[in-house]
């Protein structure tokens, strides 16, 4: 199930060479902890799905679009500073989490086909 919903994400932001992130006023991203203690940067894939995550502690955040090239870019820094990325699955903040250096070489090798 969890391969096909990133498959389908994967599909998704090299389709419409953007993903979605929630941005504080202060121009920080929403981040997630998990129970281990790390770090995630969450990403949407669509807009809308986006939209409704900003609620309860993130009410004051706003949904910023990334074109694809500017966050294979920002992955190699994510990486160098141990933040791994959330593909946020839907409103709840249920994420699949991916090392930022994986999530890189999965869109690379994904533009190639």
């Amino acid at each position: 199930m969890e391969n096909e919903i990133f498959e389908d994400f994967l599909k998704t932001i090299i389709t419409n060479n953007e993903v979605f992130l929630l941005q504080a006023d202060d121009g920080l991203f929403a981040m997630l902890e998990g129970n281990d203690g790390r770090s995630f940067l969450p990403v949407w894939g669509e807009r809308s799905v986006a939209e409704k995550a900003v609620k309860d502690e993130w009410d004051d955040y706003t949904v910023q679009e990334m074109e694809i090239k500017e966050l294979i870019s920002w992955l190699n820094e994510l990486h160098e500073d141990g933040i791994w990325i959330g593909v946020a699955t839907d409103k709840e903040g249920k994420v699949i989490p991916f090392e930022a250096e994986q999530l890189q070489q999965l869109i690379l090798l994904q533009k190639k086909k």
